[in-house]
């Protein structure tokens, strides 16, 4: 698997960024993967720490974003029930929109994006996404926020649920409230009994649910703190078994690039933690065939990483906060 990740970030328009261990405590040992969709994103106006200003993309993307606006308008209006706004809400609109330039597409690549993307969400997605909205405002009804309507919504929950408990997937706020990060401890997934428990296709309707929700929460984010919000994914590696399940890997493949399609600006940077030892020698053989400007983005990082996850889910942790604290130092040192 780790082989796949690692060719995968080398090809990247945007250099990925080495994170690997220091000394001293429980050490993380991992790099941050910026996709080229972000990465493109935050060279219009955002920092690989931060989400981005919806204010000032506006700004520099207006006469694009007006054509683009002009010319998806009866695609928009034809879908707009299974999009991530309310009719009538012209700055919620123009934010979505937003996200479609953030690959640096040209504004065709742009138009036909945003269509497929509603043709998707109105033929095979459809169902998905009405249960993405329904569960969203049955989680968010009491003013806060309830998972469990979330979750047993999900597509083929009852099989697929007791493999990837709050202590193997956690979704949090960040430390500023602008954005999601969306933690996963890959070790602690059994993937053969899951593979067993479930077919691809059922796993991939699971997963692009949650990318379904996540795009409606962002999007409530983004109005709340006009910031184009996205999802850091952490993914701790710890115990993860090399030769796990392949149809596993592929499922997460095929649907991380739907969703990417789909649900577009929402994959931020992602953060593999405490790589095995065989990824360990990988990025020391593979950095001198990379260029100087990646090679000088090489940055050493130390981590502990909890031990009781859980404690994640409590608002008023300490733990929490320093999870989340650390994420943001995480991804500024890769940043500079």
């Amino acid at each position: 698997m780790l082989l796949k990740v690692f060719a995968a970030a080398a090809v990247l328009s945007t250099p990925p960024t080495i994170i690997s261990g220091g000394g001293g405590g429980v050490v993380v040992d991992g790099f941050v993967v910026v996709p080229a969709a972000a990465a493109a994103a935050r060279r219009r106006g955002g920092t690989a720490a931060s989400a981005m200003s919806i204010a000032s993309l506006l700004e520099k993307e207006k006469s694009v974003l007006d054509e683009l606006e002009k010319r998806t308008e009866k695609s928009v209006e034809k879908g707009v029930e299974v999009l991530p706004f309310v009719a009538g809400d012209d700055a919620a609109k123009r934010a979505w929109l937003l996200r479609f330039l953030a690959s640096g597409d040209d504004l065709e690549a742009a138009v036909g994006r945003v269509e497929a993307s509603i043709d998707w969400r109105l033929g095979e997605g459809l169902e998905i996404v009405r249960k993405a909205r329904t569960s969203f405002e049955a989680a968010t009804s009491g003013g806060g926020w309830d998972n469990d309507p979330v979750l047993s919504a999900a597509p083929f929950s009852e099989k697929i649920a007791p493999f990837v408990g709050a202590a193997k997937l956690l979704t949090l706020r960040n430390a500023k409230n602008d954005g999601l990060v969306y933690a996963i401890r890959a070790g602690e997934v059994d993937d053969k009994s899951l593979m067993a428990a479930v077919t691809p296709d059922e796993l991939a309707q699971f997963f692009l649910y949650a990318k379904a929700v996540n795009e409606i929460v962002c999007a409530k984010l983004a109005a709340e703190t006009n910031e184009l919000s996205d999802v850091v994914t952490v993914n701790d590696l710890k115990g993860v078994d090399l030769f796990g399940d392949a149809t596993f890997r592929q499922v997460l493949s095929r649907t991380s690039k739907r969703g990417d399609q789909v649900f577009p600006g929402l994959a931020g940077p992602t953060i593999l933690l405490n790589l095995p030892p065989l990824a360990r020698a990988l990025v020391k053989i593979f950095k001198p065939l990379f260029p100087k400007s990646v090679q000088n983005k090489l940055k050493f990082a130390e981590f502990d990483l909890l031990d009781s996850p859980e404690q994640l889910l409590d608002r008023a942790s300490p733990a929490r906060e320093a999870f989340l604290t650390e994420i943001d130092a995480i991804l500024a040192a890769a940043a500079a």
